[in-house]
């Protein structure tokens, strides 16, 4: 009996363990804490926003020229390729020994016309008394008269001579119109050349323009004075600034665009003739934008659309509200209608997100770069989570 008594307290004991506590309870599931996502957002404050036009255009030297000569001979010297000159340098010359035979030839006439002159000019003077007394026939006084008006004109006509052969002289130096360096040879020393004979180009690399066509589009937003930016990426040269000295009048029915030059600063000659450059003109700017990446506007059904940052009873959420978009460039996105300053728009994140999510900023950016990445303003931090006001 006292074997029984025992196996059956401990059976007793068994079912006691075994039977769940709390058993009125187990059949209401546990409640999980709500899901939230990690997002990045923009604090919008107006800003100025340049409306940009973006171009290609060519690099092209304002002195470029080629040097011809103006005379007939052979070529003795030319400049070396590369050489820097100034305007009026000797940078090729043609032989001379002919034409400076000419010139002394042509001196010595002079120097006979004149002395023909003198004596026509003595003989006039002496017989004008005895042309007075009459001692001397008007006939013979009139031939008196030709023949001094024959002698000025030998005079005049030997000089003539001369001058034009002294200047064919000067003409076997050629000078140089213009600073620049020789950067080509059209022909070498010891070819033949007569006038109009291409000899060499001079470039003044210094002095340089970029030219483009714009589209005509654009005719009354472009005009002399309009800032533009110069990228040469595939070169490696750091961009510049310039401006707009030329707009073209007249479209070319061709290309339906007018042509504009723009001057920019090249001391460093790093910018080479026919070079492509990428421009990006300022057609205007807009005051107190609100601008935003281009990657933040996500399309729906009911148009362009952003996700905005609300409380919503102590909770953080994103409402998806429709946006117009006005002005756009780099990556960069004006928005007309939809947003308002001090709103915060989600830049990243917003791939995996529904209207009404629950989220938590991991960053607050409150600017965005000249390329439209959000970045931290140069005065201000990421603004804590706890700190956000909305």
């Amino acid at each position: 009996m006292k074997f029984q008594s025992i196996l059956l307290l401990a059976c007793l004991f068994w079912f006691a363990c075994a039977s769940p506590q709390g058993n009125s309870d187990s059949s209401e599931p546990a409640t999980a804490p709500p899901e939230t996502k990690l997002v990045e957002v923009l604090q919008l404050t107006p800003t100025a926003f340049n409306e940009v036009i973006e171009l290609t255009g060519t690099v092209e030297a304002k002195h470029d020229v080629v040097v011809a000569s103006k005379t007939t001979g052979t070529l003795e010297t030319i400049a070396s390729l590369g050489q820097s000159v100034r305007a009026g340098d000797v940078v090729a010359r043609t032989e001379d020994e002919l034409i400076r035979a000419s010139v002394a030839q042509a001196e010595a006439q002079v120097h006979n016309a004149e002395a023909g002159l003198k004596i026509a000019e003595d003989s006039y003077v002496r017989q004008q008394p005895l042309f007075a007394d009459s001692i001397i026939s008007p006939l013979e006084y009139t031939r008196l008269e030709s023949s001094l008006e024959q002698a000025r004109a030998a005079l005049a006509q030997s000089q003539a001579i001369y001058k034009q052969a002294a200047r064919q002289l000067e003409y076997t130096s050629i000078q140089a119109p213009i600073y620049g360096k020789v950067e080509a040879h059209y022909v070498e020393p010891g070819e033949q050349v007569v006038p109009g004979t291409q000899v060499l180009r001079l470039v003044n690399a210094r002095n340089i323009q970029i030219t483009a066509g714009v589209p005509e589009r654009y005719a009354g937003d472009i005009e002399v004075g309009t800032p533009a930016e110069i990228r040469l990426p595939t070169a490696g040269i750091a961009s510049r600034t310039g401006q707009v000295t030329f707009a073209g009048s007249v479209i070319d029915p061709a290309s339906r665009s007018f042509e504009v030059n723009i001057e920019v600063e090249n001391s460093d000659e790093k910018l080479k003739p026919e070079m492509i450059a990428e421009l990006a003109i300022v057609r205007q700017t807009i005051e107190h934008a609100l601008v935003i990446p281009g990657n933040a506007v996500t399309r729906t059904e009911n148009g362009l659309s952003v996700f905005v940052v609300e409380n919503q009873d102590g909770n953080l959420i994103v409402q998806l509200r429709v946006v117009s978009v006005g002005a756009e460039y780099a990556n960069q996105m004006v928005i007309t209608h939809g947003l308002s300053a001090n709103e915060q728009v989600v830049v990243r994140g917003q791939s995996t997100l529904a209207d009404q999510d629950l989220i938590t900023i991991d960053q607050t950016f409150t600017e965005l770069d000249e390329y439209g990445v959000p970045v931290l303003g140069r005065s201000s931090d990421a603004i804590p989570t706890a700190e956000i006001e909305l």
